[in-house]
């Protein structure tokens, strides 16, 4: 059995054991007080909790409504989301928030406080949860386009209280340095938030995503979330001086935010993907970066059709054609792409063919038109290596291989976690076609690449490649 302080288990119980500082043992006293308050009798067993959060038994009846109510979930929660559906843990957003400046403060306060008490993320959100954050971003899009509380060039920009925003607590001024905490007053600028300060934050952000395409997201993500803390920081306690300064570093935190769930992504981590692309959307709203709501959604889509979502993924990758309207050619043709790879998972693959021709063209067109600097990494052989991963999806390997070939050849030497990536993917569709020798080939190669950029993506798709190669023999 487990250690008690073992951190290993990623079920939702295990999220609300922790926010509570509840071990197994403690947990099982308070069901069974609150069993006895429902009037049926139980042993407060430190071993039936721990069969549910790591074997996968489903509590009793008893146990789930003594939990519920000690958690203040009603019962009818109980038939509406069966266990463990209907534990309060996050999985996304949190609950009712306007798509205001204040919203995505709160939402971007809660992600990275959430995320220094779980660093191991958070439970992947069910399909209602996902479905709703469309719809409540479709809403938005309706509304008026810049956000009231952004101030125009030439006002002082409004001051956020603790009355604004509630993440906004006294010691959050101290775990920056600045002095007695609380709201910053009239004439105070501690930071000298200015268009070079957020310059430097913008560049810190490309520098990221660089070192992500080389070492991999396990070796960022921890990166990412200390410049999001900072930029939290910045936003909740800061002066920025102007609308556009203010607006710029939303569009910094929204940068972070989808790095952040990328990072995530690439490390396992699906459930603190999710709440990072949803809560980039939020500060891409805010800041009206479209583009930037193109890239969260195409990354939340990419997630789902790794989490084998793809009906999910479909849905978020709508949402980022409806974002893309008439955004650079790049950006459609990225849009485009997402949806051919949700398509793809789906099995549909004439949808799959349509959408994939249309990044295409659209990608030929952003030749003149390259789109925004963080989109660099999105080029012919990238497209390329999308459409060959997609085919092999559907099931086509012997499609796929020369396209996934085609891409390594093309693909930026430096990209070595896309490269060895690239390449164990290729070798997978040779060996599903009989050609041992080039997947042993192209299996070496991205074992030797692997050393140098760890990805559980990678563990994975060798493991896999592994399964074909010895089913071949």
């Amino acid at each position: 059995m487990a250690r008690e302080g073992s951190a290993a288990s990623t079920h939702p119980l295990a999220y609300v054991r922790r926010r509570h500082g509840w071990s197994y043992q403690d947990l099982a006293k308070v069901i069974a007080e609150h069993a006895r308050a429902l009037g049926v009798p139980m042993a407060a067993r430190r071993e039936k909790v721990w069969r549910w959060e790591h074997w996968g038994v489903v509590p009793e009846a008893d146990s789930q409504r003594a939990l519920a109510r000690a958690l203040g979930v009603p019962f009818r929660e109980l038939e509406l989301r069966p266990w463990p559906r209907w534990l309060p843990a996050h999985g996304g957003m949190p609950d009712e928030l306007a798509w205001t400046l204040d919203g995505s403060l709160t939402a971007l306060s809660a992600l990275v406080d959430d995320a220094a008490d779980d660093p191991r993320g958070y439970p992947i959100t069910d399909e209602r949860t996902l479905r709703g954050a469309v719809a409540d971003w479709t809403a938005a899009q309706a509304g008026p386009a810049p956000d009231p509380s952004l101030p125009r060039e030439g006002e002082a920009p409004r001051l956020l209280t603790d009355a604004d925003d509630p993440a906004a607590q006294d010691t959050a001024g101290e775990a920056f340095g600045w002095p007695g905490g609380g709201p910053v007053g009239p004439g105070d600028d501690p930071v000298g938030v200015d268009g070079t300060v957020v310059e430097w934050l913008e560049t810190g952000v490309l520098g990221l995503r660089r070192l992500d395409d080389r070492l991999g997201g396990g070796a960022v993500r921890h990166r990412v979330a200390a410049d999001l803390r900072l930029v939290c920081g910045l936003l909740r306690r800061g002066q920025p001086s102007g609308r556009d300064t203010r607006a710029r570093l939303l569009r910094v935190a929204a940068d972070l935010a989808q790095l952040g769930g990328w990072a995530a992504t690439d490390t396992g981590r699906l459930g603190a993907a999710q709440r990072h692309y949803l809560t980039g959307l939020r500060l891409a709203h805010t800041a009206g970066d479209r583009p930037m709501a193109v890239a969260l959604w195409g990354g939340l889509a990419l997630q789902e059709v790794i989490a084998g979502r793809p009906n999910d993924a479909v849905a978020a990758a709508e949402a980022a054609v409806r974002a893309a309207g008439s955004a650079p050619p790049a950006v459609r043709a990225l849009a485009a792409s997402r949806l051919a790879r949700a398509h793809a998972a789906l099995g549909a693959e004439g949808a799959f063919r349509r959408a994939m021709a249309e990044a295409e063209r659209r990608l030929e067109a952003a030749r003149t038109d390259p789109g925004p600097p963080w989109l660099y990494w999105f080029d012919p052989a990238e497209l390329t290596a999308q459409t060959g991963l997609a085919l092999l999806d559907l099931g086509a390997a012997a499609e796929a291989a020369p396209l996934l070939e085609k891409a390594l050849a093309a693909q930026d030497p430096a990209f070595l976690r896309d490269r060895s990536l690239y390449s164990v993917r290729a070798a997978q569709a040779h060996a599903l076609t009989g050609d041992l020798d080039t997947a042993l080939e192209l299996g070496r190669e991205a074992s030797r690449l692997s050393r140098y950029c760890g990805s559980p993506r990678l563990a994975d798709a060798l493991d896999t490649l592994k399964e074909a190669v010895d089913a071949r023999r």
